[in-house]
């Protein structure tokens, strides 16, 4: 469960989106599996630092849920979602799914 403190605005979901690399999370993480900030550094080639900073974006305004196992941040997409923010991010992935990645 994702601990927002506020009522999500589509403003704030377009924007913390627009950024590629928090797009990218949003896509790797969008198929509900958690996933560790070691994997998604990996994922990404970025360096961890980055990729968290990038993570906490989408963490505080609602999107992704995180948990902790020993020293490690596991992340996920949260499961409170919203229902018109679910059915944008279900077009969004498969929209991104659907093209080809540039080079």
């Amino acid at each position: 469960m994702s601990d927002n403190n506020f009522a999500m605005q589509p403003l704030e979901l377009f924007k913390v989106l627009s950024d590629p690399t928090r797009l990218k999370l949003f896509q790797i993480l969008f198929n509900k599996e958690s996933r560790c900030v070691c994997e998604l550094v990996d994922l990404l080639d970025q360096p961890q630092p980055t990729v968290s900073r990038h993570l906490n974006h989408l963490k505080k305004l609602g999107i992704l849920s995180c948990s902790r196992e020993g020293t490690w941040m596991w992340y996920e997409v949260a499961d409170d979602l919203p229902e018109w923010c679910q059915e944008i991010l279900e077009i969004t992935y498969n929209t991104l799914q659907s093209q080809p990645e540039a080079s």
